[in-house]
């Protein structure tokens, strides 16, 4: 007949082999299946827009080199990034018509031409900003080898990057939303 040692939550036979776990109620149970608190990121990372560095070509070089993917996990609606995978605690993305991502693209070329860049991975800036709507947005570096981008606003004004008076020359674009 089968014995419970309840202090270890185990379930043995006569012999002393082990065969199972306890019932749903111990405490060892309950810790096993029970999800995880979620790993929380801390605090504010602001960025810093940084002054263009040397060796790694023209404003203009870098722009025409970069692509706009987007990002799910800022998205609510189907995108050319895919299906919507939006988490609760990642910035939530306007919906725009598909005929308007190119003008996303083209934000993000003018953010690079116009300097308001953070520090470089390899050939690109790893963050631009530029006003969309009258909202900043930042640009994240995706893919560092292909340039490749996404892209989400900052509703927190806290979340500016640094210097904020360098986000004058941040350009300003107008997309319609959907």
């Amino acid at each position: 007949m089968p014995t419970a040692d309840t202090a270890h939550g185990e379930i043995r036979d006569h012999a002393g082999r082990w065969r199972g776990q306890a019932d749903s109620g111990s405490l060892r149970y309950y810790n096993r299946v029970m999800p995880r608190r979620p790993h929380y990121q801390r605090g504010i990372k602001r960025g810093q827009i940084c002054d263009w560095p040397d060796g790694v070509g023209t404003p203009d070089e870098v722009a025409a080199r970069v692509t706009y993917t987007g990002n799910r996990i800022h998205k609510t609606y189907m995108s050319p990034a895919g299906p919507p995978a939006w988490h609760a605690d990642k910035s939530k993305c306007d919906r725009y018509n598909e005929e308007h991502w190119r003008r996303l693209l083209c934000a993000l070329r003018r953010a690079i031409r116009a300097g308001c860049v953070s520090d470089f991975r390899g050939a690109f800036p790893m963050r631009a900003w530029v006003w969309i709507n009258g909202v900043l947005h930042e640009a994240r570096l995706t893919n560092e080898g292909a340039g490749d981008y996404h892209g989400f606003p900052i509703n927190d004004p806290r979340q500016y990057p640094a210097p904020v008076d360098k986000l004058e020359a941040a350009p300003r674009v107008e997309i319609p939303v959907v």
